[in-house]
């Protein structure tokens, strides 16, 4: 026949859910980020402005207290430029909720990204679960997840401490040794030699998350297990991971400015007066909310299913996401409990039991 070859064309791929079952290109990772979204709303985005508008209300008061105390400040600077020169025109019960507000939304976008890691992992499986079966799914890997985001943490922390290191050694290079263009090149460098390793070590860790929620490890199992899962395609997620990024931040940004100028627009003319507070909190509150629950999910989306387009490549797991979506039954996260050979020696004790979510049949070939 024309046309054909010594071997039969390959059937395509089953597409039983937001990604087809092989491995995935970046437009297939971009479409199924933003299609499990429109596949599953109600769920997605319930959760997504339930966990944020919680975790970002100390943020908005303290927002609201530092419009107060901006509008004020303008006010005494208007009056009497000479005024209040030496005092911090900030409230400390500002900051403090300001601070506490960033911390308490660090939390929550974590708690989101365990609670969304099952909903993308099962919705390529087309599996829609409600909010209910995505937080039974995930109730018992919380503890996980909080403790991988306390080391990712920690990490980052130690790079503030390399970065104090390089600025006082330059410091007395530039000073004590009077040697300025010495203490330039001296900062230059360790920034970017800090920069590039922070940047290294981001990209490896990447997928401890999903790791975490579906392969059921420990914190310091889910770092090691990202680590070798991104060994040898450090530049392709690096790409992914950057651009999903600039997209989540333009995003937040057109969304969120809005309402952030109609706060300080407020505060401008009329200090003083006590409505202001109350809107640019609520401003403030509202384009968070909204931004959040439209980016975070497209992230957490990018980000599992790069953990699931790397273990298609190299541990054959789209065979077995087809043989699950083929056999009618029904499935759980526990499809995605690897092989403890495959895995690379992650699971040093007894292998993992049953996922502990929503009823399984069962799967041939998916470990029990």
């Amino acid at each position: 026949m024309a046309g054909s070859g010594p071997y039969p064309a390959a059937p395509p791929a089953p597409i039983p859910g937001v990604v087809a079952l092989r491995p995935l290109t970046l437009g297939d990772i971009f479409n199924g980020a933003f299609g499990y979204v429109r596949h599953n709303p109600a769920t997605v985005l319930g959760l997504a402005v339930i966990v944020v508008a919680i975790s970002s209300i100390l943020s908005a008061i303290g927002m609201s207290g530092y419009f107060s105390d901006y509008g004020s400040a303008i006010d005494a600077l208007a009056a009497d430029p000479t005024a209040n020169a030496d005092t911090l025109p900030i409230a400390p019960w500002t900051l403090f909720a300001m601070y506490g507000g960033a911390l308490l939304s660090y939390i929550g976008q974590v708690v989101l990204t365990g609670l969304l890691a099952a909903v993308v992992g099962l919705a390529v499986i087309g599996r829609k679960l409600t909010m209910g079966e995505a937080w039974q799914a995930v109730r018992g890997r919380m503890g996980a997840v909080l403790l991988v985001a306390l080391l990712l943490f920690l990490i980052g922390l130690g790079w503030t401490v390399l970065l104090t290191v390089v600025l006082i050694a330059a410091a007395v290079l530039g000073f004590a040794a009077d040697q300025p263009l010495v203490a330039l090149a001296v900062f230059l460098v360790g920034l970017a030699a800090v920069a590039a390793l922070a940047v290294w070590v981001w990209v490896r860790t990447s997928l401890a998350m999903p790791v975490a929620v579906l392969e059921r490890l420990g914190p310091g199992q889910s770092l090691a297990r990202s680590w070798r899962l991104t060994r040898g395609s450090w530049w392709r997620v690096f790409g992914i991971l950057l651009l999903s990024a600039l997209v989540a931040a333009l995003v937040s940004g057109i969304l969120s400015t809005p309402f952030s100028l109609v706060g300080m627009v407020a505060a401008i003319t009329a200090p003083g007066a006590a409505w202001v507070y109350v809107v640019g909190g609520t401003t403030s509150f509202v384009g968070t909310v909204i931004a959040g629950a439209l980016t975070v999910p497209f992230v957490v989306g990018v980000t599992t299913l790069l953990y699931v387009d790397l273990r298609m490549r190299r541990e054959g797991l789209d065979l077995r996401l087809q043989a699950a979506a083929q056999s009618g039954q029904m499935v759980d996260a526990s499809i995605y409990l690897p092989d403890p050979a495959s895995a690379g020696g992650a699971y040093p004790g007894p292998y993992p039991g049953p996922y502990p979510g929503p009823p399984s049949g069962g799967v041939p070939g998916a470990p029990a």
